[in-house]
């Protein structure tokens, strides 16, 4: 068996719906051609689409490697970068003490990566209201919603933070009306 008959079976059972023989056949055609970027784009792309997302990104990072003047590997790589990166905000964001600096610069790397991730906008703008900063939450819950205008978690983020933002200010405006009474 070669590369391309592999290839052949690896898109017949997308067709079919069947991935994990989808993902089998594109191993199968990297296994034989290791250095043939267009079986490891392919392979990539369908890993990830499946959750295999470390499987995803070293197909996605040999392609570029190996063809770094196509502009289609360079954008799923960073694609996939800026998942990654979400991803493993995610996870500092819920620990029991969040450790959000460093959740910050990920997810600050994941919009550089993906300009257009409305995920990662929307943890920016989780994160920044986290730290009670109501204008830059505020800012990147509005990008994220320009990005994915029908997300209502992203919808209720915003007004959640437009409250919250309300009431501080309410109770700092109440706090120094108190404090002049004296």
């Amino acid at each position: 068996m070669d590369g391309e008959t592999c290839l052949r079976e690896a898109y017949d059972a997308i067709f079919r719906g069947d991935f994990e023989t989808a993902m089998r056949s594109f191993d199968q055609a990297i296994l034989l051609e290791p250095n043939n970027a267009v079986y490891l784009h392919s392979g990539s792309i369908t890993c990830a689409r499946n959750g295999r997302l470390p499987q995803a990104l070293a197909y996605a990072r040999r392609s570029a490697e190996l063809q770094p003047d196509n502009p289609s590997y360079l954008l799923h790589l960073h694609m996939l970068l800026s998942r990654q990166r979400v991803n493993e905000a995610r996870v500092l964001l819920e620990l029991p003490v969040p450790n959000l600096e460093e959740a910050a610069k990920l997810l600050k790397e994941a919009a550089q990566f993906d300009p257009l991730s409305s995920e990662a906008r929307l943890m920016l703008g989780i994160l920044y209201r986290m730290q009670r900063n109501y204008k830059l939450s505020l800012d990147s819950l509005r990008d994220a919603l320009q990005l994915d205008p029908l997300n209502e978690e992203t919808k209720r983020h915003l007004r959640e933070v437009r409250a919250e933002r309300r009431r501080a200010i309410k109770q700092q405006y109440s706090h120094y009306n108190s404090q002049r009474n004296w």
